[in-house]
């Protein structure tokens, strides 16, 4: 033991010394890593396939994950017409990915269909009302018709939905047309040319209630478009008096 303990003594110093112990500390370094701290590291990365949560309500998504080994992360919101409010439209990695368990898992949502802003329709014509419609992907829905004393004829002066309201696509929006100043006498208006659902408005609100409807076919004038007028315009309004209008319809074809 002596002679052991004296040769450590006398190489203590040494290079050759040193060189040794870093060596056993590395062995054991190395066996350490191999046994315990490698094993466990794959343990816990293994890699298991990332299930799909698209479609899913963001809360679903979320709990799914977690039960998976997964972490959800919602990390935008974009409008989408094709999912509801809530509904996760994207994740990235994406669906079926072979990935390791415990990875964070990045979720879109959707918060619903891109509003629209109602655009102003006062005091232009109906077709130029129906065409701004259509330019915003809503529907021209019914007309109605009104005197007003402080705007021209044939001008929209109401709408269903003001100005600057959200609306969703689609929406029928119904406007009112004015029929200029109230007559200072109730006469039988020119009618020929109007749209028939303005005509009759424009006849109930001058207290004619006795109105007959013919009809004639006309290849090249709208459909619904008055012809004829059996009162001429600018007689008194006779209430107890039948007018007659000659409508324009779609001419049928002949076999």
């Amino acid at each position: 033991m002596r002679f052991f303990s004296s040769l450590i003594e006398r190489y203590r110093s040494s290079i050759f010394y040193k060189i040794l112990l870093w060596l056993i500390v590395f062995i054991i370094f190395v066996l350490i890593m191999d046994k315990f701290v490698m094993p466990a590291y794959v343990r816990l990365g293994q890699e298991t396939e990332l299930p799909d949560v698209v479609e899913m309500s963001a809360e679903n998504a979320v709990k799914t994950l977690e039960n998976k080994g997964f972490y959800g992360v919602i990390t935008d919101s974009i409008y989408d017409a094709h999912y509801d409010a809530g509904m996760v439209v994207e994740q990235m990695p994406p669906a079926f990915s072979t990935v390791k368990q415990g990875r964070h898992v990045y979720l879109t949502v959707s918060i619903g269909e891109k509003p629209i802003i109602m655009p102003n329709l006062f005091y232009i014509s109906p077709r130029d009302a129906e065409l701004t419609l259509q330019s915003y992907n809503l529907e021209l829905g019914a007309k109605h018709y009104e005197y007003d004393e402080s705007s021209p004829e044939g001008v929209v002066i109401a709408q269903s939905f003001p100005q600057g309201q959200k609306v969703k696509r689609g929406t029928r929006i119904n406007i009112t047309i004015s029929l200029g100043p109230f007559p200072e006498r109730r006469t039988i208006p020119q009618l020929v040319g109007k749209s028939l659902g303005e005509a009759r408005s424009q006849l109930k609100i001058l207290g004619v209630n006795k109105i007959k409807i013919a009809y004639e076919e006309k290849a090249n004038i709208l459909p619904k478009t008055i012809l004829k007028q059996s009162i001429e315009p600018g007689t008194p309004v006779d209430e107890e008096k039948e007018i007659e209008l000659t409508v324009s319809e779609i001419e049928k074809s002949k076999e």
